[in-house]
């Protein structure tokens, strides 16, 4: 999608600041431009429409700790990426953004030793990235740095809390928790669903996973307007996907399978959709995988 292009998703669910509604969402130059219940006239010649006629859900993008350069070595236990050149590296980088995306991670956070492939392919793409490290870095426009030091988190020398108290993962949910950690989990939320059998409510997890937003000051992590227009849509038009929402309730249990979005939108950009990646490229690594595995 060419930069400027105007972008109407009608009717759909969604949270905006303080309830679910039904209605539209306008984007317009990276930023929501208007939500309410029915368009103006002036949204109704964006360039580029969908009308969901009720069955779809949108939801802010997430942002969460996840593997990239890391991403296709998961559970593995392989950490030594020496004989890689850098255009491997910056290849499994961008697998790793692929996947990101395809979960509705529009801002992924990073823990990582290979920070240079991860700051060019971010660059290129156009991708927000947070990136954790423990010591001095060259800051760089368009990334944004999470100090850890003796324990603690910090964002622009201001402290955020103890850091294992606001990082949590699927398997332990933390009271003070402000950043969900998915490496353990294979990188994906699927497996956040399974928390709603043991009594954790969806919007809860829901702001863990837009809290990193607020914490960088990117945004409020809300669908409002002038907020940046980080989205993902669920078509539940899909028959695997489908569902019923009447209330706000509905909503919220319909969240609570965390599935897999059909649509994602990055500074008001469509870089997913319906399984098709639109900016990142999604290239073989098999050489890759097979060098790392003979050696």
């Amino acid at each position: 999608m060419s930069e400027g292009v105007r972008v109407l998703l009608s009717n759909l669910w969604f949270p905006s600041r303080d309830r679910v509604v039904k209605g539209v969402i306008f984007l317009e130059n990276g930023k929501i431009g208007f939500i309410g219940e029915t368009p103006e006239p002036e949204h109704e010649l964006s360039e580029l429409q969908y009308d969901f006629q009720g069955h779809a859900i949108a939801l802010h993008g997430f942002s969460a700790i996840v593997d990239l350069v890391e991403y296709p070595f998961r559970r593995l236990g392989i950490n030594d990426f020496s004989t890689l050149s850098r255009d491997e590296l910056e290849r499994l980088a961008e697998v790793g953004f692929a996947n990101a995306l395809a979960n509705g991670i529009t801002m992924p956070i990073v823990y990582t030793e290979h920070l240079k492939p991860v700051e060019k392919i971010s660059r290129e793409l156009g991708i927000k990235v947070v990136i954790i490290h423990e010591g001095e870095v060259v800051e760089k426009s368009g990334l944004y740095y999470l100090l850890v030091k003796e324990g603690n988190m910090y964002f622009n020398d201001e402290k955020i809390g103890v850091l294992s108290d606001i990082t949590c993962s699927p398997q332990r949910i933390t009271e003070k928790c402000r950043i969900m950690d998915l490496r353990s989990t294979g990188s994906t939320i699927s497996s956040l669903s399974i928390l709603y059998e043991s009594g954790v409510d969806s919007g809860r997890l829901y702001r863990i996973l837009v809290e990193p937003y607020r914490i960088t000051r990117v945004g409020e992590g809300v669908i409002d307007v002038n907020e940046i227009a980080d989205l993902q849509v669920i078509d539940l038009g899909n028959p695997l996907k489908a569902s019923i929402i009447r209330h706000e309730d509905d909503f919220w249990a319909t969240v609570s399978r965390f599935m897999d979005p059909d649509i994602v939108f990055v500074n008001g950009e469509s870089y997913y959709e319906r399984g098709e990646h639109l900016v990142v490229p999604v290239k073989n690594i098999t050489g890759i995988l097979d060098k790392i595995s003979i050696k």
